[in-house]
Formats: C-alpha cells, sequence, structure tokens
C-alpha cells in the first residue's frame, strides 16, 4: 500500500500506525469517515498515541470522550424504547449500530460513531410497536423514522417483511439468535453472521455501493471486528443463503476489500471469481487514484441513479431533478480534500 493519510489510518486501525504518519492529515480523513473515536482506541491499545504530537492526542482524547458522552445517551434512550417494547410483549431484534450499544462493555462505548439506531421487530408486532413509540413521545419522520427533540438520534423501526425481501433469504432463518440483557431491557441480538449479512447488503445493494464502486470504512471495520469475534463469521454460509448472481458478485467484493484493506482471512473459493474481482479492482483505483477516479465516479453515480428509477427504489425522479442530482455527485469530487477519497465516503451511514 502507499504511503497515503488513507492507507495511514488503515494501518493504525490495525494496531500497526506507521511511525512516519502526517497525523494531522490522517486525521482529517478520519473525520471524514466518523472513524475518530475508533483511530483513538486503536492508537491507544496498541500503544500508539504517544508517538502522536501533542495537539493531535489531546484532539483524538477530546472527540473520543465526545462520543462516548453521546452514546450513553442514545443508549439511554435505546434502553428506555426496549424496555417499553418488552412490557408489550415484544423483544426487538438490534441492528447495526443499536446492538453495538446495547451490549459493548463499558470501556468500549466511545469507538463507534452513530446517528440513528436501528429496531426489527416481526412484521405482525409492527402496529404495536409503532402505538408504544408514539406514548414515549416519539413521532414518525419518513418511512422508518421515529423522533424526539430531545434525543440525541432517531430510532428506525423495521418490520421483518420488509427486510428479508432485501436479503434475497428469510432473515429469521439465517443464523440464530442470541438474547441479551441490559438494565433489566431485554433484546434479541443476530449473530455475528447474520450482522455481516445485515452489513454488507446494506452497503452493496441498499445504498448502491456496488453500482458507485464506494466504501464505507465503518462498516468494514465492523465487519474486522464480527470476524474475529469469538464465533467468527461464517462466510461460505452468507455465500449459500444469498441468492441472485447480484448479491454474490456484491458480497464477494466486499470481501475482497475486506481482505486487502484489514487482512481478514476470507475462504479462497470466494475471491476467485472475475466480476468480484474487477468490482473490487475498481474501488481500489477510485480510493488511491483520483483522476481516474473521476470517469469512474460518474459513472457509477448514473449507474446507481438509474437502478433506482428502474426499480422505483426511492425519491421519484423527473428530468428536472435527475440531472442536477448527477451534478451533485459530480461535483462534490471537485473539493481538494476529498479528491484523494474518492472512493470513501464522506458521511455517515449506519
Amino acid at each position: 500500500m502507499s504511503g497515503t493519510p488513507l492507507d495511514a489510518l488503515i494501518s493504525a486501525l490495525r494496531g500497526a500506525p506507521p511511525a512516519d504518519a502526517e497525523w494531522f492529515s490522517v486525521i482529517e480523513v478520519a473525520n471524514r469517515c466518523w472513524m475518530t473515536p475508533a483511530l483513538f482506541v486503536a492508537l491507544d491499545s496498541c500503544g500508539g498515541l504517544s508517538c502522536l504530537p501533542a495537539d493531535a492526542r489531546d484532539y483524538l482524547g477530546f472527540i473520543h470522550d465526545r462520543n462516548r458522552q453521546r452514546n450513553i445517551l442514545l443508549r439511554g434512550q435505546l434502553l428506555e424504547a426496549v424496555a417499553a417494547l418488552n412490557r408489550s410483549g415484544i423483544q426487538p431484534i438490534l441492528l447495526k449500530g443499536a446492538g453495538i450499544i446495547f451490549s459493548t462493555a463499558e470501556r468500549e462505548l466511545g469507538a463507534r460513531m452513530m446517528s440513528d439506531l436501528d429496531l426489527l421487530v416481526d412484521e405482525a408486532e409492527k402496529p404495536v410497536a409503532i402505538i408504544v413509540l408514539a406514548e414515549l413521545g416519539y413521532r414518525a419522520e419518513g418511512q422508518h423514522g421515529f423522533f424526539r427533540p430531545q434525543d440525541a438520534g432517531m430510532l428506525e423501526l423495521h418490520g421483518t417483511g420488509t427486510v428479508s425481501g432485501s436479503y434475497g433469504s428469510s432473515i429469521m432463518d439465517a443464523a440464530n439468535f442470541s438474547s441479551v440483557t441490559c438494565d433489566a431491557a431485554r433484546a434479541r441480538l443476530p449473530s455475528p453472521t447474520l450482522r455481516a449479512l445485515n452489513l454488507i447488503v446494506h452497503d452493496q445493494i441498499k445504498d448502491g455501493d456496488y453500482w458507485r464502486g464506494t466504501t464505507d470504512l465503518r462498516h468494514l471495520h465492523d465487519l474486522v471486528g464480527l470476524a474475529k469475534s469469538p464465533q467468527g463469521v461464517d462466510w461460505l454460509h452468507l455465500s449459500r443463503i444469498l441468492s441472485g448472481r447480484l448479491r454474490q458478485n456484491a458480497f464477494e467484493t466486499q470481501l475482497l476489500t475486506l481482505r486487502e484493506l484489514f487482512r481478514v482471512p476470507i475462504p479462497e473459493a470466494l475471491c476467485r471469481r472475475a466480476m468480484p474481482r474487477i468490482q473490487h479492482w475498481r474501488r481500489m483505483v477510485q480510493i488511491r487514484h483520483p483522476r481516474l477516479a473521476k470517469p469512474l465516479r460518474v459513472a457509477g453515480a448514473l449507474a446507481w441513479l438509474g437502478r433506482r428509477v428502474r426499480t422505483k427504489d426511492g425519491p421519484k425522479f423527473t428530468a428536472a431533478n435527475f440531472a442536477p442530482r448527477v451534478l451533485r455527485k459530480i461535483s462534490q469530487g471537485r473539493r481538494e480534500t476529498a479528491e484523494a477519497l474518492m472512493g470513501i465516503h464522506l458521511g455517515p451511514k449506519l
């Protein structure tokens, strides 16, 4: 890997910070990827904080501490909602950041940045769950969101019917769930294998990373943690339950990126096919070669917007607003700092 700020960030997240890193540039990349608290934790764990300039070290500690305070508020909000659902006989499934914040140890609570909390309930339970949230003072916002002005973040309430359709296999049958308790609130937590499935399909298919050639570094780092958990991730099982060539290609593309950037062991059988290898090459080009990334970025934005029109997924597009959306995607790459990060999401995505 070349010595770019992004490469230095990834090395630091792996616990091997480079001695010659330009830390202010590395921190700028971490800020844009929502990885600043995770960078602090990684450097603290490997003893690398002492190598940083004092003001960079203080900044990382400040952001980590502020994020920890916010996550404490989010966890209190989540515990309140889960306990209220329990009283109505509902034990929700916690997805993505909600599962992390509910079950993580107190000392690790500041590592993960997030903006909302995702809950999954059985389709038949969803009407009752909506009533429960309304009684807590939440009001609906958007397709799945529930909002209160005093809270640190929004709740997202999903039904199993909608989610299962997105995965090509019943999410309830894909892997086992464990029951977890925190301050008398009880929820279900997917296995690491199912949580990995959720992250990969969410990013690659739902959010269009496969078409756009982009990478959510924060979710990739989440996958590293799942792979290193005691249960680990059964990548071959995920390959078997994902239906269709498109999902297989998107899944294997993500695994190739995970292997290259974070050196996670991946079964060789999932790293051989041509299309995922081409897509992975494209992602790496968009990350590391800004000049080449521009035409790829435009093509990816057009492909993704075109898919959303064809599948009627997301906002309705008209001739009047289609072109401005494409131009915004193109102009996003003109910022000087973003040039080196063409393939990395420059904003929150959970």
